[in-house]
């Protein structure tokens, strides 16, 4: 009876220690996976934390890119600005100083002054290359010309229009007619109009390729 109770107590104490050693077993698994679950969450922080301080980085230099491009944006566009206002003045300049030009060229204009200039023109058109005069020639086939037109401000003598038509025959190779008309607006000197072939020789002429000469110049210079 004695050894009964004592290999039950002995049976009831192993199991006790079994219990207790699956107990001390199922603590230190649970406090090791709270330990792995505890390092896990730290570096699942600081992967995070990391991660928001590159997109916040990023942010920040994509704000800092776009504001530069902005300021360089309004910078090109100030410079545009101040550019084509400079342009816009000196070409304000220039017209005030071609109408003033012209007022003085209209004063000294004369028929004498024409008949220079109509001289010069002449001497001009027969000194013409061979090639410009071949390159007219193909113009006036190609848009079938059968009339010219001569353009002055003062009427122009009979020898002088038959100079002219002598020397426009030559260069076209055939007697083209020719009206002469009066245009006060070249304040001197001759316009001669054949298709596309224009030949300027006139104060306003000369005046108007001034005042484009030094705009181009303006805008070459800007």
């Amino acid at each position: 009876m004695i050894r009964q109770r004592k290999e039950a107590v002995q049976a009831m104490w192993k199991e006790a220690e079994k219990l207790k050693e699956e107990a001390e077993k199922l603590r230190s698994d649970y406090e090791n996976r709270l330990k792995v679950w505890e390092e896990e969450k730290k570096r699942a922080r600081e992967e995070l934390e990391e991660e928001l301080r590159v997109q916040r980085a990023k942010l920040i230099a994509e704000n800092q890119k776009a504001l530069e491009l902005e300021r360089e944006r309004n910078k090109v566009l100030e410079e545009k600005r101040k550019r084509d206002l400079e342009i816009e003045t000196q070409a304000k300049a220039l017209q005030l100083g071609a109408r003033f030009v012209a007022r003085f060229f209209s004063n000294l204009a004369s028929e004498e002054v024409e008949k220079k200039l109509i001289a010069l023109c002449l001497s001009k058109l027969r000194s013409l290359p061979a090639e410009t005069l071949e390159l007219i020639r193909r113009s006036m086939e190609r848009e079938s010309v059968d009339k010219g037109v001569v353009k002055s401000v003062f009427p122009i003598g009979e020898e002088v229009k038959r100079g002219l038509k002598e020397t426009i025959s030559q260069i076209v190779e055939k007697d083209l007619p020719l009206d002469f008309d009066q245009d006060p607006k070249l304040l001197a000197g001759i316009r001669i109009i054949i298709g596309s072939w224009i030949v300027r020789a006139s104060i306003e002429d000369e005046l108007e390729f001034f005042t484009e000469a030094e705009n181009d110049k303006i805008k070459l210079s800007l």
